[in-house]
């Protein structure tokens, strides 16, 4: 089990994560080209990404983006095999804050 250690101010890197507060947009940060998602055959982004930001569904032959469930790692930017995601940083005052 990992143990967690008390910085130098008291507060344990846990505490710090669950302080923080997640203010999502109402427009996404992400944005996708759903036709070139259909040339996709892994649907990589809904593996890689720790969030499970993306799904895909077979019924509609759609990719869902959930932005508002994003951590803001990064990840979809050097995941997808199509460079198909475009991913910026929230706007200023959105996505995760202190």
């Amino acid at each position: 089990m990992l143990e967690v250690k008390e910085n130098i101010r008291g507060s344990t890197l846990k505490n710090k994560l669950y302080d923080l507060k997640l203010k999502p947009n109402t427009k996404s940060h992400i944005t996708v080209n759903n036709d070139v998602c259909l040339l996709c055959q892994n649907r990589d982004c809904t593996i890689f990404c720790p969030s499970q930001v993306f799904t895909w569904s077979n019924i509609d032959e759609k990719l869902t983006v959930a932005y508002e469930s994003c951590m803001e790692c990064g990840a979809c930017k050097m995941g997808c095999p199509l460079e198909n995601i475009k991913y910026e940083h929230p706007e200023a005052g959105f996505g995760y804050i202190c």
